[in-house]
């Protein structure tokens, strides 16, 4: 129901700043080196191994695919050309990290992931790369605002070791990337931010349908973090109207991804959608969605992502960029055909009231440090989400309830005996949050 959105959503805005910034700046301009920073340790770093990862000519093929591909790494640890459609990363500066932002005592940017052995990351150890990627903890212990770790954290055992053996093989590039500065507020934020303390095994994801395969790709690239409407009123998941500012001016709304026929993507066939990705609809896309990173994957992976999405539950909410952005009352964001839009909300129909007071508890799922309270009051049922008041549960069906607010229907688990013991939110797969009280 709630997404960890503070590493991601500043990531997409400061690569903004960052393009903007770059522009007129050469691929090897060295950057004069500041010491300062406000970097805190983060509260939740777990204990660094001494593992090491086999290095292997599979896991380098492997490696390279993912890093230039659905993890689009390049994308924000590289200087990107702007002179070209979409932002790509230079091809000679691979790793070499980019200052996104450095304006009015607000710095931060991707670091030099290179092998370099002064400026970049030389002398980091196999599990410093694994523990940033995997819990977003820097290699000296701080909280990482810009890394999409709660995505990457759906990375295999294997597919881990090959990202981080890649990575590792990345020939020297001489770039140094002042540390971060940042508000207190904000530090205090990243050093409080929940993230896992162990590195829990993670088996290899079935593959053998190109809807299990879709959606282990969509939840590494965590498209579902910037095509959902998350910050006012969330139509649902991968429903769109999430904003990304281009510049200090001009934004763009997330699209709609969902399987709805005539406002997502539910009536696109193969073609269509690898045409989309690999040109970014002809140059057209912004540079805010990694297309120059995702149109590297090959069509099989391209397929299955659109298979998965396919599955996900429509949403209809047509966001259209380009048209005069006007009030949309489905995302309340401002977006083209945004005041065309109507909310329609789910019929209720006439719920067992007596069996309403077992529903009542507080209900938590670890794996993505999310509560759900469910309040019994004035015969009726109602909501919190976090700390978002999502109003009255009703119900839609026999099994399923929802609110207005809510991105997706959610039902009650019950044991054998009858009693409440959990709640399912349906996203992309089931999340189950387990009943406390």
């Amino acid at each position: 129901m709630k997404r960890i959105l503070v590493a991601f959503g500043f990531l997409i805005v400061g690569f903004a700043f960052v393009v903007s910034c770059e522009h007129d700046k050469k691929p090897h301009e060295k950057i004069k080196p500041v010491d300062q920073t406000t970097a805190l340790q983060s509260k939740y770093a777990r204990q660094l191994t001494d593992r090491k990862f086999a290095v292997t000519p599979d896991r380098l093929a492997r490696g390279k695919y993912l890093a230039n591909g659905i993890l689009f790494c390049f994308n924000c640890h590289s200087k990107v050309d702007s002179s070209k459609p979409g932002y790509p990363p230079f091809p000679n500066m691979l790793g070499s990290g980019n200052l996104w932002f450095d304006k009015d005592s607000l710095r931060f940017g991707a670091p030099n992931i290179s092998s370099d052995k002064e400026t970049g990351a030389g002398n980091w150890t196999d599990d410093m790369f694994a523990r940033a990627i995997r819990q977003g903890v820097g290699h000296d212990g701080r909280g990482l605002g810009t890394m999409p770790w709660t995505g990457f954290r759906n990375l295999s055992d294997e597919d881990l070791a090959s990202v981080v053996v890649y990575i590792r093989s990345l020939p020297p590039i001489s770039n140094y990337v002042a540390p971060r500065i940042l508000t207190k507020e904000r530090e205090l934020r990243l050093q409080n931010q929940p993230r896992p303390m162990s590195d829990d095994p993670v088996s290899t994801p079935d593959t053998s349908t190109l809807v299990a395969k879709g959606k282990y790709l969509i939840k590494l690239s965590d498209c579902e973090g910037c095509h959902t409407g998350w910050y006012v009123r969330n139509p649902g998941y991968f429903g769109g109207g999430n904003l990304v500012g281009l510049n200090d001016t001009e934004k763009v709304a997330s699209p709609n991804i969902t399987s709805d026929i005539q406002t997502g993507i539910g009536g696109w066939d193969d073609e269509t959608f690898i045409r989309v990705i690999r040109t970014g609809k002809s140059g057209t896309l912004k540079f805010a969605m990694p297309w120059t990173q995702f149109a590297n994957m090959n069509d099989g992976d391209l397929k299955a992502i659109l298979a998965a999405l396919k599955t996900t539950v429509p949403v209809n909410h047509r966001v259209v960029n380009g048209l005069k952005p006007t009030l949309c009352p489905v995302c309340g964001q401002m977006h083209g055909f945004g005041d065309q839009n109507k909310i329609v909300n789910s019929k209720p129909v006439q719920g067992d009231e007596t069996l309403f007071p077992n529903y009542a508890g507080t209900y938590v799922n670890d794996s993505v440090h999310d509560t759900v309270l469910i309040r019994f009051k004035n015969k009726k049922l109602w909501i919190t989400q976090g700390q978002v008041e999502n109003g009255n549960l009703f119900a839609i069906d026999k099994i399923k309830f929802s609110a207005n607010n809510l991105p997706s229907p959610i039902s009650f688990i019950k044991n054998a005996s009858g009693k409440v013991i959990a709640l399912t939110d349906y996203d992309l797969e089931p999340v189950v949050y387990q009943k406390i009280n």
